[in-house]
């Protein structure tokens, strides 16, 4: 003789397993670009860390020196380097994971105090990200004109949304 308890032990139907792996891939497809471009905010913010201690690391090393060897053309000049590889003419150019660091790449951009050009971050080619961090150090009473600057080489509105994302103000072309 069969009890209640025993007729209702059934498992999940077909269309109930279908329903919920439904539902967990809607949801996944929702999160997924989010996350993608929350952590690109949290490399270009890096990037901007980086920027700061390596321009900072150019105005010690030009303070008090002046003629031809006031600024520096290497990486290996200064006090502070950041975990990468030196490459480039002179050692110019600090690859990491993420970017490419430039000495004297703006040439219009000049650090406060000094004659010297300061350092851009560049992202890594190979992803679908392509924006350029740099720091122009224009005087002047605008807050836009003293606010680091992110344009995207190749003008690509998801480099832009990053730029955007992090208040960056973004140029329409390079330094």
């Amino acid at each position: 003789m069969k009890t209640v308890l025993q007729n209702n032990r059934r498992g999940f139907t077909l269309v109930e397993l279908l329903t919920v792996v439904l539902i967990i891939g809607v949801l996944t497809s929702v999160a997924l670009p989010q996350y993608t471009r929350s952590i690109e905010r949290s490399r270009a913010t890096e990037a901007m860390v980086g920027l700061k201690a390596l321009n900072d690391a150019v105005y010690a090393y030009a303070a008090g020196r002046t003629g031809a060897n006031a600024c520096p053309t290497s990486f290996k000049k200064l006090a502070t380097l950041l975990n990468g590889t030196l490459g480039g003419t002179n050692n110019n150019t600090l690859t990491t994971k993420d970017f490419v660091y430039t000495i004297n790449a703006a040439s219009n951009a000049r650090i406060p105090g000094t004659d010297c050009p300061g350092v851009t971050a560049k992202r890594n080619a190979g992803t679908k990200y392509d924006y350029v961090i740099w720091n122009p150090y224009l005087k002047g009473s605008d807050s836009k004109a003293k606010s680091l600057r992110c344009y995207s080489p190749s003008n690509s509105v998801k480099s832009k949304e990053v730029c955007q994302s992090l208040d960056l103000y973004v140029e329409g072309e390079r330094p």
